[in-house]
């Protein structure tokens, strides 16, 4: 295998409130993945939670393994634009990550609209969130309200903006991976499989698992973790995702593509 690209990490979402020096989240980044067998990361923020310029700030330790995503709540859309075109065009940030829940708005909203047509512009991707579990309990206790997005509002979305490269993460879960299935079959959209794969897996079972994949096509699915760093717990972490991407009945071509290959072409990261 000759690299594998991590599209879903997170720095701990409290480091830069808690004022930890954006050079030592990077290292601690650089030696995880190190550990853990990758060779590129994508590193996500979440706004407000981690601001743009500290993501920037974590990649300067080695931009050529670190790739950093820029975030902000999307509405309103003309103070998202503007922040989004600076951590685009100024910090040389890659894509957008939005997180409906996390950040408490409607994928429905117009606001939301206007800034993945100016995603579209920038030509950048756009991670999304989609899996329906309780936020509630993680560490930042975000307030849990599955009724704003349904799974009709991610399937309007590649109608909306298919100029955009959707990645939705987590494929869906286990409610609604095969919807999400259907959904990718949008030439725009892609999922990243991250968190899901194991429970997904455990559910269907490996042989059906890579069934769908080859129905739908290994160049729609791109590796994710979904690492926050220092919680993500072994059992659930890349190097376990990564042995089971390895496992499924896949040919060697397959597996390239979504370890690495489909991240290379969708956000535009040159090989070593």
């Amino acid at each position: 295998m000759s690299q594998i690209i991590d599209v879903h990490v997170h720095p701990p979402l409290d480091a830069e409130d808690k004022g930890v020096n954006p050079r030592i989240v990077g290292e601690k980044l650089l030696e995880w993945a190190n550990g853990n067998g990758i060779s590129r990361v994508v590193v996500l923020p979440i706004a407000p939670y981690i601001s743009n310029d500290y993501i920037y700030k974590i990649v300067e330790v080695d931009p050529k393994t670190l790739i950093g995503f820029a975030s902000m709540v999307p509405n309103p859309y003309d103070k998202a634009v503007k922040e989004l075109k600076r951590a685009i065009l100024d910090l040389g940030l890659k894509g957008l990550k939005l997180h409906p829940n996390l950040q408490g708005f409607c994928l429905r909203n117009p606001h939301v609209w206007k800034v993945l047509h100016v995603a579209g512009e920038l030509s950048i991707p756009v991670v999304i969130h989609a899996l329906w579990i309780d936020e509630s309990t993680l560490y930042f206790k975000s307030p849990y309200t599955p009724w704003i997005n349904t799974l009709e509002d991610y399937a309007l979305l590649p109608y909306v903006a298919p100029e955009v490269k959707l990645i939705y993460a987590h494929m869906g879960g286990l409610l609604y991976f095969k919807e999400f299935l259907g959904i990718a079959t949008h030439k725009n959209v892609y999922l990243d499989v991250s968190y899901s794969i194991i429970t997904i897996s455990r559910e269907i079972g490996m042989e059906r698992l890579a069934e769908y994949i080859k129905l739908l096509g290994a160049e729609k699915f791109l590796f994710g973790s979904d690492t926050i760093l220092g919680c993500t717990p072994e059992e659930l972490g890349a190097k376990m995702q990564i042995n089971l991407i390895k496992r499924l009945p896949l040919n060697e071509e397959e597996r390239e593509r979504i370890l690495h290959k489909n991240a290379e072409n969708i956000i535009k990261i040159s090989q070593k």
